[in-house]
C-alpha cells in the first residue's frame, strides 16, 4: 500500500519520499532524499516506452469505441484523439518510467546510496 502511494505521488521507488521529477517532463537524476541513481544504466527507461504504449492504447480505446459508435465523422474521431494524446502524454511519460522504476526495484532491490 505504500509503494502504491509513493508510485501515485511520483516518489522515488527506493525511499519512497524523494521526488522523481523536477518539472513537467524533467526528471532527477538522484533522488534528492536518498540519492539512489534513477537509471541504473544506458537506456534503462527503453522498457518504460511500452508501458507507455500499452497506457495510451488503453487510454484512448475506450475513446475511440465510444466515438464510433456515436457514428462521428473520421475528422472529428481523429482530432479528439489528437487532442486526448496531447493530454495525457505527460501523465503517460510520467508515470510509465515511475511503474518501470517502481517494478524494477520490486524485482531487483537495491539499497539507498551512500551520502558523498
Amino acid at each position: 500500500m505504500k509503494r502504491l502511494k509513493a508510485l501515485l505521488l511520483q516518489r522515488c521507488p527506493v525511499c519512497l519520499e524523494g521526488k522523481a521529477f523536477k518539472s513537467l517532463l524533467g526528471m532527477h537524476t538522484h533522488c534528492p532524499v536518498c540519492g539512489v541513481k534513477f537509471d541504473r544504466e544506458t537506456g534503462y527507461f527503453l522498457n518504460a516506452m511500452f508501458i507507455a504504449y500499452a497506457l495510451g492504447i488503453l487510454i484512448l480505446i475506450p475513446t475511440t469505441v465510444l466515438l464510433v459508435l456515436w457514428n462521428a465523422p473520421i475528422a472529428v474521431t481523429v482530432a479528439v484523439l489528437v487532442v486526448e494524446t496531447t493530454v495525457v502524454w505527460p501523465l503517460l511519460f510520467r508515470y510509465s518510467r515511475l511503474v518501470w522504476m517502481h517494478g524494477d526495484q520490486v524485482l531487483d532491490p537495491r539499497p539507498p546510496e551512500p551520502p558523498e
